[in-house]
């Protein structure tokens, strides 16, 4: 009976103190397993190059700006008509008128082309050549709505001279500076060419 005892008793000994195993198998499992990777944050990966920022815009011109600023002149609206302007010496002067008939202001410069015409549309004489006479100087002219541009033109006197006269014209031919354009008249003011002398000069801000 003691024997059985004993024999009891030595069993469960060992089983205390036994190899490792079992419980301390597993405790080592547990602390060599390869723990779990920490959480990685979304959007792994290569980062994103930063968008390249927008280039400055130009402002856009404003809608009110004229290219080249005032405009030159054109001949739809401009109005022509002559007058006398006395006679000094053996010349007899002339105020040709350019005036601006629009509603926008213009400008004009240079000398204007004059030339005269019979009844029937045909050129009298030679278109006049350009002298420096008159109001005109280097400057532009800028006519404002109803403002006139001034050219003188001259012509020997009739009588005064030893060369003959042109025949009698019936229209007054003008080109504006710098168009391809003309305008006319029929009221030449009395203007006979005599002596083959027939000048204009340039416009100018004021009647000569």
């Amino acid at each position: 009976m003691w024997g059985a005892a004993l024999a009891l008793a030595c069993a469960a000994a060992l089983t205390a103190c036994g190899p490792d195993g079992g419980d301390a198998d597993a405790a080592g499992a547990a602390s060599d397993a390869p723990t779990s990777p920490a959480a990685t944050p979304t959007g792994t990966g290569t980062p994103a190059e930063p968008a390249p920022s927008s280039p400055p815009t130009s402002a856009a011109p404003s809608a009110s700006a004229k290219p080249g600023g005032i405009a030159r002149c054109e001949t739809d609206g401009l109005a022509l008509s002559l007058v006398a302007n006395g006679q000094e010496m053996n010349s007899k002067y002339f105020d040709l008128r350019l005036t601006n008939t629009g509603s926008e202001p213009c400008d004009l410069l240079g000398h204007p082309g004059v030339s005269l015409l019979d009844a029937g549309g045909k050129r009298v004489g030679e278109p006049a050549t350009r002298s420096q006479d008159g109001t005109g100087d280097a400057g532009a002219v800028r006519l404002r709505p109803g403002q006139a541009a001034h050219a003188t033109v001259k012509t020997a006197g009739e009588g005064v001279t030893d060369g003959r006269c042109w025949p009698e014209a019936a229209t007054l031919l003008v080109y504006p500076p710098g168009s391809r354009q003309t305008v006319t008249t029929a009221d030449l003011a009395g203007l006979k060419v005599c002596g083959d002398s027939f000048q204009v000069g340039p416009v100018g801000d004021r009647a000569p």
